[in-house]
């Protein structure tokens, strides 16, 4: 029986199982060096010229984040446009602000600040932002595993997106303080 911190293996004198002790060392070591908090200044936005969007980092490797399954992150489309189709693995999207439609494997689904979207993996999706204010979402995704596992992909159908040119968001911080005004 294994009790918590007890673990016989580890007992074990073989090189396997030393070697395997050191890589769980190292691995712990870099779990607590992982950073585990950001601040909303810290958080900057940058134009994907391929989706006409906005993208922001929340929790990802690239910000010094040790995470291992989920990343997060922030979308921002600009108003009255709407992306690429494209497909990938699965995520969640919550709506914080702006109002449009998706296509999810053709299924019209209408959405508003407060919803929340699962886009199952390898359906084919599209967003819409038929408001005169920008769609800003969070959208939580399992990044990191897929790309562990080597099944990280993104694939586009073919289609471009709307986009607007004119559209420039202000920072993290003052796109999060609209959050709300026009509901």
């Amino acid at each position: 029986m294994v009790t918590e911190g007890n673990e016989s293996w580890m007992e074990g004198k073989s090189t396997l199982f030393q070697k395997r002790k050191e890589r769980r060392e190292a691995d712990q070591l870099r779990r607590k060096q992982g950073r585990r908090f950001i601040k909303g200044s810290e958080i900057t936005l940058d134009y994907e010229e391929k989706n006409g969007t906005w993208l922001g980092g929340m929790v990802s490797q690239d910000l010094g984040f040790d995470n291992r399954i989920i990343e997060v992150d922030w979308h921002i489309y600009p108003p009255n446009t709407h992306s690429v189709t494209h497909k990938h693995n699965e995520a969640i999207i919550i709506v914080l602000r702006g109002r449009g439609h998706s296509f999810i494997d053709e299924e019209r689904i209408d959405w508003e600040p407060g919803d929340t979207m699962y886009i199952p993996a390898g359906a084919w999706h599209q967003h819409f932002v038929t408001s005169d204010e920008p769609g800003m979402v969070i959208a939580i995704k399992p990044l990191p595993i897929q790309e562990y596992l080597g099944e990280m992909n993104i694939t586009y159908k073919g289609d471009e997106p709307t986009f607007n040119h004119e559209y420039r968001p202000g920072t993290f911080l003052e796109e999060l303080k609209q959050i709300g005004k026009n509901i």
